[in-house]
């Protein structure tokens, strides 16, 4: 199973399965080896990383299968579908980054932040910020998590940075 990762130096998992499949193991077995992958889109990104790495596959005489069929680079059929398989695989890559961003820009508007929402509201981590940083309160980092039900830490990041604003 590969890892997701949108370019080619964040996929380990892609690196060991293209180490693994060489034509020296078809020597040992005597039967062609075939690297196969059930959707290109996770197999590829972009055309120029298809064409990198079943060019490399090529060189070490190894097949590609793509669900239960094998193309064979060399037909010009099979090299022909699987230009289109990448060009198809980086236009929805592009698309779902599109899709992403019109997203984001949608939630900004609205005023939604992205990433983990605050486990407290803005109320209480005022209030949290004051009482600790009042030289005539000795509120300390647990009493302080206990009373509002969170761990150390979340008080830990309210009181380090500014005071909490909307």
């Amino acid at each position: 199973m590969f890892r997701s990762g949108t370019t080619r130096k964040n996929r380990t998992g892609l690196d060991n399965a293209l180490a693994a499949v060489t034509s020296a193991a078809a020597a040992i077995t005597g039967r062609q080896v075939v690297l196969t992958t059930t959707k290109f889109d996770r197999f590829a990104r972009n055309m120029a990383e298809a064409g990198q790495i079943l060019t490399g596959l090529r060189e070490r005489d190894v097949l590609f299968g793509l669900g239960t069929s094998i193309y064979h680079w060399h037909d010009p059929f099979g090299k022909l579908f699987l230009q289109t398989l990448a060009m198809v695989a980086e236009f929805e890559a592009n698309l779902n980054h599109l899709r992403t961003r019109e997203g984001m820009a949608k939630a900004r508007a609205r005023g939604r932040r992205k990433g983990k929402q605050p486990k407290l509201p803005l109320a209480a981590r005022k209030t949290i910020h004051r009482r600790y940083h009042d030289p005539d309160n000795d509120a300390s980092l647990a009493d302080l998590a206990e009373e509002h039900s969170v761990g150390r830490s979340t008080i830990h990041r309210i009181i380090s940075g500014t005071a909490p604003r909307a």
